[in-house]
Protein backbone atom coordinates (compact mmCIF):
# COMPACT_ATOMS: atom_id res chain seq x y z
CA UNK A 1 0.00 0.00 0.00
CA UNK A 2 1.61 3.37 -1.12
CA UNK A 3 0.05 6.64 0.38
CA UNK A 4 1.55 9.82 -0.22
CA UNK A 5 0.97 13.68 1.50
CA UNK A 6 2.19 16.94 0.67
CA UNK A 7 1.07 20.33 2.50
CA UNK A 8 1.33 21.63 -1.04
CA UNK A 9 -2.32 23.22 -2.28
CA UNK A 10 -3.25 23.56 1.32
CA UNK A 11 -3.65 27.56 2.72
CA UNK A 12 -0.20 28.06 4.22
CA UNK A 13 -1.44 28.88 7.59
CA UNK A 14 -2.93 25.50 7.53
CA UNK A 15 -0.22 23.69 6.56
CA UNK A 16 1.20 23.37 10.53
CA UNK A 17 -2.45 21.90 11.09
CA UNK A 18 -2.44 19.42 8.23
CA UNK A 19 1.13 17.89 8.75
CA UNK A 20 0.19 17.28 12.76
CA UNK A 21 -2.42 14.90 11.26
CA UNK A 22 -0.44 13.46 9.01
CA UNK A 23 2.71 12.68 11.53
CA UNK A 24 0.03 11.07 13.72
CA UNK A 25 -1.94 9.08 11.24
CA UNK A 26 2.01 7.87 9.82
CA UNK A 27 3.82 7.11 13.19
CA UNK A 28 2.06 8.15 16.36
CA UNK A 29 1.61 10.89 17.96
CA UNK A 30 3.67 13.41 18.46
CA UNK A 31 3.78 17.28 19.31
CA UNK A 32 5.07 19.27 16.67
CA UNK A 33 6.71 22.45 16.92
CA UNK A 34 7.05 24.73 13.71
CA UNK A 35 9.63 27.44 13.70
CA UNK A 36 8.19 29.41 11.02
CA UNK A 37 4.31 27.75 10.69
CA UNK A 38 3.17 29.86 8.20
CA UNK A 39 5.67 29.09 5.23
CA UNK A 40 5.73 25.09 6.59
CA UNK A 41 6.56 22.89 3.48
CA UNK A 42 6.05 19.04 3.63
CA UNK A 43 6.03 15.51 1.52
CA UNK A 44 5.66 12.57 3.26
CA UNK A 45 5.57 9.30 0.79
CA UNK A 46 4.92 5.45 2.71
CA UNK A 47 4.97 2.11 1.83
CA UNK A 48 3.73 -0.75 3.58
CA UNK A 49 5.79 -4.24 3.40
CA UNK A 50 4.07 -6.65 5.61
CA UNK A 51 4.39 -5.88 9.29
CA UNK A 52 6.72 -2.89 8.49
CA UNK A 53 6.62 0.55 6.91
CA UNK A 54 9.13 2.47 5.23
CA UNK A 55 8.38 6.44 4.70
CA UNK A 56 10.51 9.28 3.07
CA UNK A 57 9.63 12.34 4.57
CA UNK A 58 11.06 15.62 3.23
CA UNK A 59 10.15 19.01 5.25
CA UNK A 60 11.31 22.39 6.80
CA UNK A 61 12.90 22.76 9.69
CA UNK A 62 10.64 20.69 13.14
CA UNK A 63 10.70 19.66 16.21
CA UNK A 64 8.73 16.68 17.20
CA UNK A 65 8.30 15.32 21.13
CA UNK A 66 7.14 12.11 22.35
CA UNK A 67 5.36 13.01 25.48
CA UNK A 68 4.55 10.45 28.69
CA UNK A 69 0.44 11.07 28.46
CA UNK A 70 0.31 9.57 24.83
CA UNK A 71 2.76 6.94 25.14
CA UNK A 72 0.52 4.24 26.76
CA UNK A 73 -2.09 4.76 24.58
CA UNK A 74 -1.02 3.25 21.23
CA UNK A 75 0.15 0.17 20.43
CA UNK A 76 4.04 -0.40 20.85
CA UNK A 77 6.60 0.66 18.13
CA UNK A 78 10.24 1.35 16.96
CA UNK A 79 10.66 4.14 14.43
CA UNK A 80 14.76 4.16 12.79
CA UNK A 81 15.61 7.09 11.08
CA UNK A 82 18.47 8.08 8.63
CA UNK A 83 18.91 11.44 7.59
CA UNK A 84 19.69 12.39 4.20
CA UNK A 85 20.47 16.18 4.07
CA UNK A 86 21.51 17.72 7.33
CA UNK A 87 21.73 16.69 11.36
CA UNK A 88 18.97 15.41 13.86
CA UNK A 89 19.02 15.68 17.52
CA UNK A 90 17.34 13.39 19.27
CA UNK A 91 16.89 12.73 23.02
CA UNK A 92 15.42 9.68 24.95
CA UNK A 93 15.97 7.99 28.20
CA UNK A 94 18.31 10.93 29.48
CA UNK A 95 20.53 10.26 26.60
CA UNK A 96 21.30 12.90 23.53
CA UNK A 97 22.66 12.18 20.05
CA UNK A 98 23.23 14.66 17.15
CA UNK A 99 22.78 12.13 13.93
CA UNK A 100 24.20 12.89 11.01
CA UNK A 101 23.09 12.24 7.42
CA UNK A 102 24.69 8.23 6.65
CA UNK A 103 24.31 7.15 9.71
CA UNK A 104 20.29 6.34 11.53
CA UNK A 105 18.86 6.61 15.11
CA UNK A 106 16.24 3.94 16.90
CA UNK A 107 13.39 5.45 18.42
CA UNK A 108 11.22 3.71 21.01
CA UNK A 109 7.25 5.14 20.99
CA UNK A 110 6.62 4.14 24.49
CA UNK A 111 9.20 6.73 26.14
CA UNK A 112 9.07 10.11 25.81
CA UNK A 113 11.76 12.21 23.28
CA UNK A 114 12.35 15.04 21.46
CA UNK A 115 13.35 15.17 17.61
CA UNK A 116 14.66 17.86 15.72
CA UNK A 117 16.03 19.17 12.75
CA UNK A 118 17.19 23.02 12.91
CA UNK A 119 17.30 23.07 8.60
CA UNK A 120 15.26 21.32 5.61
CA UNK A 121 15.90 17.81 5.72
CA UNK A 122 15.03 14.55 4.24
CA UNK A 123 15.05 11.18 5.68
CA UNK A 124 14.17 7.59 5.36
CA UNK A 125 11.98 5.91 8.39
CA UNK A 126 11.31 2.49 9.18
CA UNK A 127 8.33 2.13 11.74
CA UNK A 128 8.47 -1.78 13.40
CA UNK A 129 6.16 -2.87 15.40
CA UNK A 130 7.16 -3.19 18.85
CA UNK A 131 6.94 -6.64 19.74
CA UNK A 132 8.64 -7.86 16.23
CA UNK A 133 11.76 -6.30 17.15
CA UNK A 134 11.48 -7.40 21.16
CA UNK A 135 11.52 -10.85 19.96
CA UNK A 136 14.33 -10.98 18.16
CA UNK A 137 16.41 -8.59 20.64
CA UNK A 138 16.62 -8.47 23.92
CA UNK A 139 15.64 -5.02 25.47
CA UNK A 140 15.89 -2.84 22.15
CA UNK A 141 15.77 0.30 24.57
CA UNK A 142 19.53 0.20 24.97
CA UNK A 143 20.18 1.15 21.27
CA UNK A 144 17.84 4.18 21.49
CA UNK A 145 19.84 7.90 21.12
CA UNK A 146 22.46 6.08 19.79
CA UNK A 147 24.15 6.78 16.27
CA UNK A 148 24.73 3.66 14.15
CA UNK A 149 26.68 3.63 10.57
CA UNK A 150 24.78 2.97 7.81
CA UNK A 151 27.31 3.57 5.49
CA UNK A 152 29.62 1.16 5.90
CA UNK A 153 29.24 -2.99 7.04
CA UNK A 154 25.74 -4.51 8.34
CA UNK A 155 24.70 -1.00 8.49
CA UNK A 156 25.37 -0.37 4.52
CA UNK A 157 23.55 -3.56 4.20
CA UNK A 158 20.96 -2.56 6.07
CA UNK A 159 20.46 1.03 4.30
CA UNK A 160 20.79 -0.83 0.53
CA UNK A 161 18.63 -3.39 1.14
CA UNK A 162 15.73 -0.89 2.03
CA UNK A 163 16.39 1.04 -0.92
CA UNK A 164 16.19 -2.27 -2.82
CA UNK A 165 12.64 -2.89 -1.07
CA UNK A 166 11.50 0.56 -1.93
CA UNK A 167 12.68 0.11 -5.96
CA UNK A 168 11.06 -3.85 -6.08
CA UNK A 169 8.24 -3.36 -3.97
CA UNK A 170 5.67 -3.04 -7.12
CA UNK A 171 7.23 -6.39 -8.65
CA UNK A 172 6.71 -8.16 -5.56
CA UNK A 173 3.62 -10.45 -4.86
CA UNK A 174 1.74 -9.66 -1.63
CA UNK A 175 2.95 -12.69 -0.02
CA UNK A 176 6.27 -11.94 -0.13
CA UNK A 177 6.16 -8.34 1.25
CA UNK A 178 6.28 -10.06 5.03
CA UNK A 179 9.48 -11.74 4.00
CA UNK A 180 10.96 -8.32 2.71
CA UNK A 181 9.80 -6.79 5.99
CA UNK A 182 11.35 -9.19 7.81
CA UNK A 183 14.26 -9.63 6.24
CA UNK A 184 14.59 -5.90 6.62
CA UNK A 185 14.10 -6.16 10.54
CA UNK A 186 16.43 -9.25 10.47
CA UNK A 187 19.43 -6.83 9.12
CA UNK A 188 18.54 -4.07 11.36
CA UNK A 189 19.05 -6.21 14.52
CA UNK A 190 22.42 -7.76 13.03
CA UNK A 191 23.71 -3.85 12.72
CA UNK A 192 22.46 -3.37 16.25
CA UNK A 193 24.01 -6.34 17.77
CA UNK A 194 27.35 -5.77 15.82
CA UNK A 195 27.88 -2.93 18.14
CA UNK A 196 30.60 -3.06 20.90
CA UNK A 197 29.79 -0.36 22.12
CA UNK A 198 26.60 -1.89 23.95
CA UNK A 199 28.49 -4.56 25.36
CA UNK A 200 30.40 -1.65 27.77
CA UNK A 201 27.47 0.55 28.39
CA UNK A 202 25.02 -0.41 31.51
CA UNK A 203 25.37 -4.13 31.49
CA UNK A 204 28.51 -5.54 32.23
CA UNK A 205 30.69 -7.91 28.88
CA UNK A 206 29.93 -11.19 31.04
CA UNK A 207 26.29 -10.53 31.50
CA UNK A 208 25.41 -9.87 27.68
CA UNK A 209 27.59 -12.34 26.84
CA UNK A 210 25.14 -15.08 28.70
CA UNK A 211 22.20 -12.88 27.37
CA UNK A 212 23.60 -13.56 23.84
CA UNK A 213 24.39 -16.80 24.33
CA UNK A 214 20.96 -17.67 25.68
CA UNK A 215 19.65 -15.94 22.88
CA UNK A 216 21.12 -17.96 20.03
CA UNK A 217 20.42 -21.53 21.80
CA UNK A 218 16.51 -20.70 21.86
CA UNK A 219 16.23 -19.29 18.43
CA UNK A 220 18.20 -22.25 17.33
CA UNK A 221 15.75 -24.54 19.20
CA UNK A 222 12.58 -22.60 19.11
CA UNK A 223 10.89 -25.55 17.75
CA UNK A 224 12.12 -28.08 20.20
CA UNK A 225 8.60 -28.19 22.96
CA UNK A 226 10.78 -29.66 25.44
CA UNK A 227 13.02 -26.23 25.52
CA UNK A 228 13.18 -25.68 29.29
CA UNK A 229 14.38 -23.32 31.69
CA UNK A 230 16.22 -25.99 33.05
CA UNK A 231 17.66 -26.66 29.61
CA UNK A 232 18.37 -23.74 28.36
CA UNK A 233 21.00 -23.24 31.72
CA UNK A 234 22.30 -26.12 30.93
CA UNK A 235 23.18 -26.06 27.50
CA UNK A 236 24.44 -22.38 28.53
CA UNK A 237 26.65 -23.35 31.29
CA UNK A 238 25.12 -21.55 33.68
CA UNK A 239 22.56 -22.07 36.68
CA UNK A 240 18.55 -21.60 36.12
CA UNK A 241 18.52 -19.23 38.65
CA UNK A 242 21.23 -16.93 36.98
CA UNK A 243 18.90 -17.45 33.93
CA UNK A 244 16.18 -16.12 35.74
CA UNK A 245 18.15 -13.12 37.14
CA UNK A 246 19.21 -12.22 33.52
CA UNK A 247 16.12 -11.87 32.58
CA UNK A 248 14.78 -9.84 36.01
CA UNK A 249 15.49 -6.53 34.52
CA UNK A 250 12.70 -6.60 32.09
CA UNK A 251 8.85 -7.70 31.91
CA UNK A 252 9.16 -10.70 30.62
CA UNK A 253 9.49 -14.61 32.47
CA UNK A 254 12.00 -16.64 30.42
CA UNK A 255 8.76 -19.07 29.23
CA UNK A 256 6.76 -15.93 28.20
CA UNK A 257 9.86 -14.65 26.04
CA UNK A 258 9.66 -18.28 24.46
CA UNK A 259 6.28 -18.05 24.00
CA UNK A 260 6.17 -14.71 22.18
CA UNK A 261 9.24 -15.94 19.81
CA UNK A 262 7.18 -19.13 19.19
CA UNK A 263 3.97 -16.65 18.61
CA UNK A 264 5.98 -14.33 16.37
CA UNK A 265 7.49 -16.94 14.17
CA UNK A 266 4.74 -19.07 13.72
CA UNK A 267 2.62 -15.53 12.60
CA UNK A 268 5.27 -14.70 10.60
CA UNK A 269 5.09 -18.16 8.91
CA UNK A 270 1.24 -18.29 8.40
CA UNK A 271 1.87 -14.69 6.60
CA UNK A 272 4.20 -15.94 4.17
CA UNK A 273 2.80 -19.47 3.31
CA UNK A 274 -0.32 -20.29 1.53
CA UNK A 275 -3.37 -22.70 3.05
CA UNK A 276 -1.12 -26.18 1.90
CA UNK A 277 0.26 -26.25 5.20
CA UNK A 278 -2.34 -26.50 8.19
CA UNK A 279 -2.37 -24.39 11.13
CA UNK A 280 -1.94 -27.40 13.48
CA UNK A 281 1.68 -28.54 11.44
CA UNK A 282 2.67 -24.46 11.74
CA UNK A 283 1.66 -24.26 15.51
CA UNK A 284 3.69 -27.77 16.11
CA UNK A 285 6.63 -26.28 13.85
CA UNK A 286 6.99 -23.42 16.69
CA UNK A 287 7.06 -25.38 19.76
CA UNK A 288 3.20 -25.29 20.25
CA UNK A 289 2.15 -28.92 21.45
CA UNK A 290 -1.75 -28.04 21.50
CA UNK A 291 -3.24 -26.47 18.67
CA UNK A 292 -6.11 -25.20 20.87
CA UNK A 293 -3.64 -23.23 23.25
CA UNK A 294 -1.83 -22.21 20.29
CA UNK A 295 -4.79 -20.41 18.88
CA UNK A 296 -5.63 -18.79 21.90
CA UNK A 297 -2.52 -17.56 22.71
CA UNK A 298 -1.89 -16.61 18.91
CA UNK A 299 -6.04 -14.32 19.91
CA UNK A 300 -4.92 -13.30 22.48
CA UNK A 301 -1.48 -11.30 21.24
CA UNK A 302 -2.26 -10.11 17.68
CA UNK A 303 -5.98 -10.10 18.28
CA UNK A 304 -7.31 -12.46 15.78
CA UNK A 305 -7.18 -16.24 15.33
CA UNK A 306 -4.34 -18.09 13.04
CA UNK A 307 -7.25 -18.81 10.50
CA UNK A 308 -8.40 -15.14 10.17
CA UNK A 309 -4.75 -13.64 9.57
CA UNK A 310 -4.16 -16.14 7.11
CA UNK A 311 -7.32 -15.20 5.26
CA UNK A 312 -6.14 -11.45 5.06
CA UNK A 313 -3.05 -12.79 3.20
CA UNK A 314 -5.16 -14.80 0.69
CA UNK A 315 -6.94 -11.66 -0.55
Amino acid sequence: MYQRYTTNGAPGRLHHQYWQEVIGNTYFNLRLRFPQADSFEGVLESWQVGAVSISRLQSNALCYERLRPDCQKEEEHFLVTIPEQSDIEFSQFTRSVVCQPGSFILEHSNEPYRFQYSKANTMWVVKLPGNMLCNRIRNPDRFCAMQFDASSGVGMLFHDYLQLVIRHREHAAMSIAPVMGQQLMELLAATLEADTRVLHSNNSAVRCAHLKRVEEFVRRNLSDPDLTPDRIAQSCAISTRYLHLLFKETDQTVSQWIRDLRLQAAHEHLCRTTGNTQIGQIAYQWGFSDQAQFCNAFKQKFGLKPSELRKQYAR
